[in-house]
């Protein structure tokens, strides 16, 4: 016999000494106990079987059984049809049609695509000259105030003679104040040139020695190549002009005549064209009083001037006349019709004032009006004119509804107490763009400024005294801007004879 195992060579069991009768199944199994045979496997109910099937597409696992098995149930449909996104405007990333990212482009938020509660936009602005930073707004723009600053008075010229009247003044090209006015005593026309744009100190020049005894304006203007060039009234009553040689108006100037033939009377007044040519208004009183304009042919004025009537009807016109060059380079002049007592403007149909000019009565009240005229253009290219009631002695503004200032004009009255204010008239537009007026306040014998609260001056202006001392001031007032941004103002002291300045200390003069 062969195969048989060790043990049962002869025919007996071997016995291996083993003590083991019984096994159960203990904890995580199953099967026990066994005493003879058996199976253990693992307890299902305690250990999880291998998972051995899967959900189809469109379900979802939702149980696994003990043995394996899964419970599925259908996904819910929420209807969705997009199937690609795209990137519009500030973004980038796409079209995505399965999976990607989206992000913000460079340069792609503005403005218009942020909450400015929220998020401070881009600072878009800054303060002009004479203000300062006082916060930024949530849409970018700079809030600004006046600096504060303190008045400067100053005596320019104090000789023996009496000075100072028919002052006008202008800004040169450096930037400093330059000053034309009457010597009354000697009866000359004098200059001071500025050396500070305060004018805490000034150069001082007799320009001609000959005016019309009875003159009461000088009229500045700066040209183009930096030479202050005067309009007055020379001693047998002609317009003429004196050409300055420098910027300071030191040396010889010369002096040209306009219109000899005409008996221009008191008034005149020069600005420098958009070309570069001087044209000047005046009355001619001649024949009983008109308007007229005067345009040089070069910018020195060595030629002869094209002389234009511009307004001559039954009415005696042309008092007090005011020029500015309009937005079109046309000019646009403010006078009185003595005869009516109105304020009248004329707009020139061209640069040199020929041809027919538009001419409109703006203000015709059952009061007096129109003497004193200033003329300025606003911001928004319409005239703006300071003037004074006669009737009601107070200062009025007339604001033109469009550049040729025809149709209504909105009329303000600016200053009007008890007395008389508003005499001497002066305006011209400040850095901010809202129009400032000097004046002389006859109830106190003082020198004012009105600064007006809009570009058309309507509403309540501020008002300053700006001096007023026992002294009669204040009058032949002459306001312009100085390159800081601050008014300037050229007056008399009609007690002590002298040309005085005033500097503002902040842009209502307050």
């Amino acid at each position: 016999m062969t195969g048989v195992p060790a043990g049962f060579a002869d025919g007996i069991d071997a016995d291996s000494g083993g003590s083991v009768t019984s096994v159960s199944a203990g904890a995580g199994l199953t099967g026990g106990s066994i005493t003879a045979s058996g199976t253990l496997s693992v307890d299902t109910t305690l250990i999880q079987s291998r998972i051995s099937n899967n959900c189809p597409l469109g379900q979802y696992l939702r149980q696994v059984n003990a043995d394996g098995t899964v419970v599925c149930t259908a996904d819910a449909n929420s209807g969705g049809t997009v199937t690609s996104i795209a990137t519009g405007a500030g973004l980038t990333g796409g079209p995505i049609s399965a999976s990607g990212s989206i992000a913000i482009a460079a340069g792609g938020v503005g403005l218009a695509q942020i909450n400015t509660n929220e998020v401070q936009a881009r600072v878009s602005s800054s303060c002009p000259l004479a203000t300062y930073l006082r916060g930024i707004n949530p849409d970018g723009s700079a809030l600004c105030s006046d600096l504060p600053g303190v008045t400067t008075i100053t005596t320019v010229d104090n000789p023996a003679n009496q000075v100072g009247q028919g002052t006008d003044i202008a800004i040169g090209l450096d930037g400093l104040p330059v000053i034309s006015y009457f010597d009354e005593v000697a009866e000359s026309l004098k200059v001071a040139k500025c050396a500070n744009s305060a004018c805490t100190a000034a150069t001082v020049t007799a320009v001609s020695a000959s005016i019309f005894p009875f003159a009461v304006r000088t009229s500045i203007a700066v040209g183009q190549d930096g030479l202050p060039m005067i309009s007055y009234v020379d001693g047998a009553g002609g317009l003429n002009v004196a050409r300055c040689v420098t910027p300071a108006c030191t040396g010889a100037a010369t002096i040209l005549g306009i219109d000899a033939t005409a008996t221009a009377g008191s008034s005149s007044e020069i600005a420098i064209g958009t070309d570069g040519l001087p044209v000047i208004s005046y009355l001619d009183e001649a024949g009983g009083g008109f308007l007229k304009v005067a345009n040089c042919t070069d910018a020195a004025c060595s030629g002869a001037a094209t002389i234009s009537t511009v307004d001559d009807p039954a009415n005696a016109v042309g008092f007090d006349t005011a020029i500015a060059i309009g937005a079109d380079g046309f000019p646009v002049i403010s006078y009185l019709d003595g005869t009516a007592a109105t304020l009248k403007v004329a707009k020139c149909a061209n640069s040199a004032c020929t041809g027919v000019a538009t001419v409109t009565t703006v203000d015709d009240p059952a009061n007096a009006v129109g003497a004193f005229s200033s003329i300025a253009i606003s911001s928004d290219g319409r005239p703006v004119i300071s003037y004074y009631d006669f009737t009601a002695k107070a200062l009025k503004v007339a604001s033109c509804g469009n550049p040729q200032c025809t149709g209504a004009a909105p009329i303000t009255t600016v200053d009007d107490p008890p007395t008389g204010v508003g005499e001497y008239s002066s305006i011209a537009i400040g850095s901010d763009g809202l129009p400032v007026i000097s004046y002389y306040a006859e109830v106190s014998e003082s020198l004012r400024v009105a600064k007006c609260a809009n570009a058309q001056c309507t509403g309540t202006a501020t008002i300053s005294v700006i001096d007023d001392p026992s002294a009669v001031v204040g009058l032949w007032t002459a306001i312009a801007i100085g390159s800081d941004g601050l008014p300037i103002i050229s007056y008399t002291d009609i007690s002590s004879g002298t040309l005085k300045v005033a500097k503002c200390g902040n842009r209502t003069c307050q």
